[in-house]
């Protein structure tokens, strides 16, 4: 009792506030009071004395928020006690466990918004402190209570959640399980059944096998067939959160097809579509090919793609598909689906870079896949042919641009300041076709104009010495009557004689060589026909060149000396010998 009470025999209310102020001592000091008087009043007189003391000692194990106001309630005077009004007002009693508490006490008295803005907010955030004994004794009771009133049953909802999250097995076997089976299997309003979707799965960790399967399973099958987008966007949830419990049978035979149901109804919703696919990644590797083929990509290629992150998260499961060798991704698949859905968002703006990069790396892939299956079905990879690059057009590796052609030379022969004629003409003097003559010489000499022509294909008509075969003095020591051309024999065709060029009132037939800078309407080909003894062949292409020049310089060693028959004859030799030695010394 107060010391008042003690001393002067005077009680009032102010004494019971010092009682109090003993009894919460006694609290924190391990349940021993802090004055033992042992119903002793002499003692008792002299421990209050000391009163102040006593308590500076205890205060230590107080709590401090609590600390000044027993300070005040143990003082040997009465008055700056706290009255038990202002005593809850202070700010250690303004905890919400202790809140919570009060409001339950009175909460039949409040409207259907004051009980669930209570059971969101408040009683959520006082749960936690408040122990677990009150909990199922006294919040518990209140709860079963309000499931029966559905305007607030949502909000009841959300501490029975918490509640059950919380419980041991046996609790929530006790407790929460038989009301959770009640409102599964009873009528409940919209956001209810929300609320309830969205944390099944806090349900589902408590509940046996047997029922997850015939208590939570048909609850969510109804809401995937429910036709409101709440609680369909509820129901992906709850599919996301439980796919673990869902039995490979309900997987394959009923989800998947709700799903594509689901998405058929709501292609534009970016939240459900969202969803399908993270219920899909979640999933992916469970399923088998015929279930890719058949639910999974044609609920892909439904999707409108405009969204970035839906696009990323379509290439990311694309990707997955064909990194697993079970799904078997046909290239008819790739090439005519999967790619044509694809491209057109190659040119969509809104993409990142890595977001561009990943879409085209996976476009790249499917290709290099159909380039790779396709050649093997073709039987292609056996072709020296390699596979197109990347970014490279295809090119034709045996085209003849690719080839090169060794030079043509003859040997031992420099054609010095060659004049050529046009390509036609050219072609025409290289087509000339040999034909089998006597020889003809004069004065035992070698006129040499028409073979200039047929070989060089020019001349120079300011001067004679340039129409005839120029040939170097190979021997020093041999004279001129030894330069008289013997083999190869060569006629000149009698038509050549007769036609234009020929040297006037001639008889050898030889024509004179047209200087390249006559006019193309004189520019005429004449038919040289060069044929070697009866019984011997010669090319008629360029190769009889070098055939040519050998007979000839045999010819030239195998001869002996002999004398000129007559001075045309010796002027002839001559001339022919002059333009041999230039031709092979490379003299101008």
């Amino acid at each position: 009792m107060a010391p008042e009470v003690q001393a002067n025999g005077q009680a009032n209310i102010l004494s019971d506030m010092f009682s109090l102020g003993l009894v919460i001592c006694a609290i924190f000091n391990n349940g021993r009071s802090i004055i033992q008087a042992n119903n002793n009043p002499l003692l008792y007189m002299k421990q209050t004395e000391h009163l102040e003391l006593i308590v500076n000692a205890v205060l230590p194990r107080v709590p401090a928020g609590l600390q000044e106001a027993v300070g005040r309630l143990l003082t040997r005077d009465p008055h700056p006690r706290p009255t038990c009004q202002l005593l809850p007002l202070i700010k250690y009693f303004n905890e919400p466990a202790i809140q919570a508490m009060q409001f339950l006490d009175v909460i039949t008295m409040k409207d259907p918004n004051q009980k669930s803005n209570f059971y969101r907010t408040t009683l959520i955030d006082a749960l936690p402190y408040i122990p677990k004994k009150l909990r199922w004794q006294h919040v518990w009771p209140a709860l079963q209570l309000e499931v029966r009133t559905a305007e607030v049953l949502a909000a009841v909802l959300m501490p029975i959640i918490w509640l059950t999250n919380e419980a041991s097995p046996d609790e929530f076997s006790t407790y929460v399980l038989p009301t959770l089976k009640s409102l599964m299997n009873s009528p409940k309003s919209v956001q209810a059944t929300v609320t309830m979707l969205e944390n099944l799965h806090v349900v589902t960790k408590k509940c046996q096998p047997d029922e997850v399967t015939y208590d939570v399973m048909p609850l969510l099958f109804t809401a995937l067939d429910n036709n409101t987008n709440q609680i369909q966007t509820a129901s992906l949830i709850a599919m996301q959160n439980i796919s673990d419990y869902i039995d490979d049978k309900s997987l394959h035979g009923i989800v998947l097809a709700k799903v594509k149901i689901l998405l058929e109804k709501n292609q534009s919703d970016v939240k459900i579509i969202s969803l399908i696919l993270g219920f899909y990644e979640k999933i992916l590797c469970r399923l088998e090919r015929n279930h890719i083929l058949e639910q999974v990509i044609p609920t892909l290629l439904s999707m409108r793609l405009s969204d970035p992150d839906i696009i990323t998260r379509v290439v990311k499961l694309y990707k997955s598909m064909l990194m697993e060798r079970k799904f078997g991704l046909t290239t008819n698949v790739m090439a005519t689906k999967m790619i044509p859905a694809l491209a057109p968002q190659t040119i969509n703006p809104a993409l990142s870079i890595d977001q561009f990069t990943n879409l085209m790396e996976i476009l790249y892939d499917m290709l290099d896949n159909i380039d790779h299956n396709q050649r093997y079905k073709l039987k292609l990879d056996s072709l020296t042919l390699p596979s197109p690059e990347r970014h490279r057009p295809l090119r034709h590796q045996m085209s003849t641009d690719n080839m090169t052609v060794p030079p043509f030379n003859i040997p031992n022969l420099r054609v010095e300041q060659r004049k050529t004629s046009s390509a036609e003409d050219m072609a025409r003097k290289n087509s000339v076709t040999a034909t089998t003559a006597p020889s003809t010489s004069v004065g035992g000499g070698f006129k040499s104009t028409g073979i200039g022509q047929w070989f060089f294909g020019s001349s120079n008509s300011n001067s004679n010495d340039n129409n005839f075969l120029r040939v170097a003095s190979a021997f020093p020591n041999r004279r001129l009557s030894d330069n008289t051309l013997m083999t190869p024999k060569i006629r000149i065709a009698p038509s050549c004689a007769s036609s234009p060029g020929g040297t006037p009132g001639g008889n050898s037939g030889l024509p004179t060589r047209r200087h390249s800078s006559i006019g193309p309407q004189e520019r005429r080909g004449s038919a040289v026909n060069l044929s070697p003894p009866t019984g011997g062949s010669m090319p008629n292409t360029s190769s009889s060149v070098p055939f040519l020049l050998t007979s000839s310089m045999q010819s030239i060693r195998s001869r002996r000396p002999s004398a000129m028959s007559n001075s045309q004859g010796s002027g002839l030799l001559q001339q022919l010998s002059s333009g041999m030695y230039q031709l092979f010394s490379g003299r101008t």
